[in-house]
């Protein structure tokens, strides 16, 4: 896309400078980013995780469990498992708390712009996330659970193949309603690219069919 708009703006004298800036603006935007990502390998990731604060302080609670997809081949997320696409996803969940964290790690499959995860794919995983939030520190954990809402921040681009860890709470019930919110952050805690918040609803009865009013 940035390589069409330089080619015609070079058309246009002055708007091929803007555009030329544009594309150093991205390329530093890029470099830069890249900079922060870490752990390039899965044995240096290994060794990031290990002893890290959040991941600590979530799995010390009573109750705390690491969650399995077996059988989720057939969702957006966990049937996008591999190089390229969704290269990482390991999810702690702690009910007593109403937390989860999760390491995330997206490829170059899911991008907008070059090197950048699309938009789309960090809502995506976020929603993906909430959704297992509410099904196990929801009330009574019902089978049957929709997302009615779904806001999202971007406060800094993401580079593919950098890993996250999205933290989600469940702040509070209201009847059948859930509100949720979550973090996007970089490993070292310096870098938040998003944070989000939704509300899901719990289906009238656990219907298996049906979209639930609020």
């Amino acid at each position: 896309m940035l390589r069409r708009v330089a080619i015609l703006a070079s058309r246009g004298g002055a708007l091929g400078v803007s555009a030329a800036l544009l594309g150093q603006h991205w390329a530093r935007l890029e470099q830069s980013a890249s900079k922060r990502a870490v752990a390039s390998t899965e044995r240096e990731l290994e060794g990031l995780l290990d002893g890290h604060p959040g991941l600590v302080r979530l799995t010390s609670g009573k109750g705390a469990a690491h969650a399995e997809f077996e059988g989720a081949a057939h969702s957006l997320i966990h049937g996008h498992r591999g190089a390229g696409e969704v290269e990482r996803f390991d999810l702690w969940i702690d009910v007593a708390s109403s937390r989860t964290l999760a390491l995330v790690r997206i490829g170059d499959r899911f991008c907008g712009h070059r090197g950048i995860v699309h938009g789309g794919a960090t809502a995506a995983i976020c929603d993906e996330l909430f959704g297992w939030t509410a099904h196990h520190c929801g009330p009574d954990q019902p089978t049957r659970i929709y997302t009615a809402a779904l806001n999202v921040n971007y406060k800094a681009p993401l580079i593919a193949g950098t890993p996250v860890l999205v933290s989600t709470s469940l702040m509070r019930i209201e009847g059948r309603k859930l509100f949720l919110e979550a973090r996007v952050e970089s490993l070292d805690g310096e870098t938040l690219f998003a944070t989000a918040s939704s509300l899901f609803v719990i289906a009238k009865g656990n219907e298996a069919q049906g979209t639930p009013a609020l």
